[in-house]
This record gives C-alpha cells, structure tokens and sequence, in this order.
C-alpha cells in the first residue's frame, strides 16, 4: 500500500490491524496479512522505543540546560516534534511512496512517543493549581501557537525541498 496514493485526507484509517478486522468479520485471515500485521507490531514498538528515548534525552538535556521552574524540556519536544511530524509527513506525503507499515512506525509510534501532550496538560493544571495564572497561560499560548506555527512551516519545507 502507498502512502501517496491511498490517503486523500488527513485522517489515517488504518489503525484497525486486520487481525482484529479478521477476528470480527472474516473466519480465515490469510498468513500473508497476519505477516503484516506482525510487521506493523514490531515497527510500531521499535519506533515507539526510539521516540521515547529521544523524548527522554530531549527533555531531560533542555530541563538541565535551562531553570527547573518552567517545563522548558517539554515545551522544545513538543514544539520539535510539531516542525518533525509536519515536514516529515508532508514530504512523504508528496514526495515518497510510504508503505503504511512504515508511516505508522513513524506518527503513531516515534512521534506518538516522542510528544507529551499529557505531560503538558498536567503541567499546565499544576501551575494553575499553585496560582501562576500567567505562566501557565504563557506555556499554554507558546504550545499551542508555536505548534502550529512550526507544523504548518514544516509542511511548507516538506512541499519545497
């Protein structure tokens, strides 16, 4: 399956892994899908080891850099894995056929787990819960806007390069 040609929007429909579409609509899969499937499995928890680890190192060396009184380490692995996820995706999108294998190793698992959208929110409820109304509408502000921003300029530098 090419990436390119079977998605025409930006949703992805193939989370379903065919053994459970198997198990609830067909009596018979055949070895070549169940093969896919298990490809798909361990691609999926190599790329999400990989973006956990990169999440981790990330994190941790910006927090170390920087004051531990904001989460500067969470806001620059989100903000990069914004950019990331944008370019990455939109150059694939237009420019390589993309086994979905393989393009949901890459957004589901790596950058599944190298952003922390969950760690943000808990952040962000700790500081409003301690009375810093305005930093943590400033984190909120520089995620949210900055995300975007940087998602929208990586799929620009995904469509030129």
């Amino acid at each position: 399956m090419e990436f390119a040609k079977t998605v025409q929007h930006w949703t992805d429909d193939s989370w379903l892994p065919s053994a459970s579409r198997s198990f609830l609509l067909e009596l018979n899969p055949s070895s070549r899908q169940e093969s896919r499937d298990e490809m798909r499995i361990l691609l999926l928890i190599t790329f999400g080891s990989a973006g956990t680890l990169a999440r981790y190192a990330l994190q941790g060396l910006v927090q170390e850099w920087t004051s531990p009184t904001f989460p500067y380490g969470t806001i620059v692995v989100n903000l990069a894995g914004c950019f990331l996820l944008g370019g990455i995706g939109q150059y694939a999108l237009n420019h390589i056929s993309f086994p979905a294998e393989w393009r949901i190793a890459v957004t589901v698992g790596f950058f599944g787990a190298f952003t922390t959208f969950s760690t943000f929110g808990w952040e962000t409820i700790h500081m409003l819960e301690e009375g810093e109304w305005m930093r943590a509408t400033l984190y909120v502000a520089l995620s949210l806007v900055g995300g975007l921003a940087l998602l929208r300029w990586g799929m620009y530098l995904g469509d030129h390069v």
